[in-house]
């Protein structure tokens, strides 16, 4: 059609003055209509459009564990204040499903794609109740509104600490809202730089309408006692399933034979940003034995337990399935 590109021009510029919306935004949301698309504005200490290096790779290694917190929420069968470090093979399979999108100036705005199965024929009546809304909707979009009510429930957590001086029970409480450890690191690392604040905003597939959504704003002290509400959260729970790779790094046992302590120095597998630790377990005599061969060569070890804090130490209960990993090439 003959002036085509200046006509669809003049209606994104008029449609943006009309919806104070930029005109990259609303041609995206044209273009994806069968996605729900989360943005996150990270505020970065930098010039428009970029965001340190360091910096921009925690943010998105946040989206990605903000995204399967939601994902395990809706797959798992009951709510937990630390997610199992195994994952519903139904998440594992949504989340291939999720892509990034473009990222935007001004904020240096992080966009996901998830997406939604048009309706096809059907009629839905909306619910007030948010319990039976998720009931009735595609397992993509329950997700998506699963983030967005444990987001606003964890936030809502941390204002009522600072507010009212509760402690950690003001997220344990809302754990059957979707509200746990790693939904609070993932929204804390949504901040790019000391003392500045996130937002999450979002638009629904066009394919299965939904009522627009406000943005969520995460301010500096929020995120602040989410750091903490985490670390607390991850104290106070065992977490079961979890794969610990580092070095052997000590051995003790009483005698020449029979079970004995080990302390591995190391990582978190699949963990975002995880510290390196020392964690300490007991193995039957076999282990011991391949740990000590372990400890004399300087190979990486690998190990799955319980991980649960017994004062100042970590110590991985039950372990099993001690292995060494292979040297790369």
């Amino acid at each position: 059609m003959r002036g085509y590109l200046s006509h669809i021009a003049t209606l994104l510029k008029t449609l943006s003055i009309a919806e104070g919306r930029s005109e990259a935004k609303i041609s995206l949301e044209i273009s994806v209509s069968d996605a729900d698309v989360h943005y996150i504005h990270t505020d970065p200490d930098a010039e428009p459009g970029t965001t340190p290096i360091e910096e921009g790779v925690k943010a998105f290694e946040s989206l990605r564990q903000w995204v399967l917190s939601g994902a395990v929420l809706t797959a798992a069968p009951q709510a937990r204040v630390v997610q199992p470090a195994r994952k519903p093979t139904r998440a594992l399979d949504f989340m291939r499903s999720v892509r990034l999108g473009p990222t935007f100036e001004g904020s240096y705005i992080l966009t996901a794609y998830i997406p939604v199965p048009g309706r096809i024929g059907q009629t839905e009546i909306e619910m007030d109740d948010p319990l039976v809304r998720r009931a009735s909707q595609p397992f993509e979009r329950a997700v998506s509104l699963r983030l967005r009510e444990a987001t606003k429930e964890a936030l809502g957590a941390a204002d009522e600490v600072i507010q009212r001086s509760e402690g950690v029970e003001a997220f344990t409480r809302r754990a059957e809202w979707g509200v746990n450890a790693n939904l609070c690191e993932a929204l804390a690392g949504f901040t790019t730089k000391e003392g500045g604040q996130a937002k999450i905003d979002a638009t629904w597939a066009l394919s299965r309408p939904a009522a627009p959504t406000t943005p969520i704003i995460l301010n500096r002290n929020q995120v602040s006692v989410l750091r903490d509400a985490a670390k607390e959260m991850r104290a106070a729970a065992p977490e079961d399933d979890i794969t610990v790779v580092g070095a052997v790094v000590r051995l003790h046992r009483e005698g020449a034979f029979g079970p004995g302590e080990v302390s591995i120095a190391g990582i978190i597998e699949d963990r975002v940003n995880d510290r390196l630790r020392r964690i300490w377990l007991e193995l039957a005599e076999d282990d011991y034995s391949l740990a000590t061969r372990a400890h004399d060569s300087g190979v990486t070890v690998a190990v799955t337990g319980s991980l649960e804090k017994r004062g100042n130490r970590s110590v991985l209960r039950d372990p099993y399935n001690f292995t060494v990993r292979p040297e790369s090439p």
